[in-house]
């Protein structure tokens, strides 16, 4: 789970190619845990040290995620402010304290509808 302390949800992006995964986006939330975007999933590691282990130490939890989010450079995320993610591809990411939601678009995430997947923080 999160710390409700602070607005500022993610602590720092970087773009990682994984021989299982291909180009990946770990996102290092404030708790130290990290947010694995790749094309076809979203994953929760206990650190971003962990990511990319071939026996899956560290993996807490993953989701598919259909159709398969689309990189522009190797990056997935555009930008990101608090809790807000905005993909390449038009797509959002809305973080919360317990887990992490895709919306198709903006106007999707605002109004809470069409949820795509689901990722759950509280493990």
């Amino acid at each position: 789970m999160l710390s409700a302390s602070s607005s500022d949800l993610i602590r720092t992006t970087e773009c990682r190619q994984l021989p299982q995964a291909g180009a990946v986006e770990v996102l290092t939330l404030v708790n130290g845990t990290a947010l694995v975007i790749a094309a076809d999933s979203l994953s929760l590691y206990r650190s971003p040290q962990q990511v990319g282990d071939p026996l899956g130490n560290g993996l807490v939890a993953s989701v598919a995620v259909a159709p398969l989010l689309m990189p522009r450079q190797e990056r997935f995320v555009q930008e990101y402010r608090a809790g807000y993610v905005g993909l390449c591809d038009g797509r959002v990411l809305l973080i919360s304290l317990n887990f992490v939601q895709l919306f198709g678009s903006k106007e999707d995430a605002l109004h809470n509808r069409h949820e795509q997947a689901r990722l759950s923080l509280a493990h």
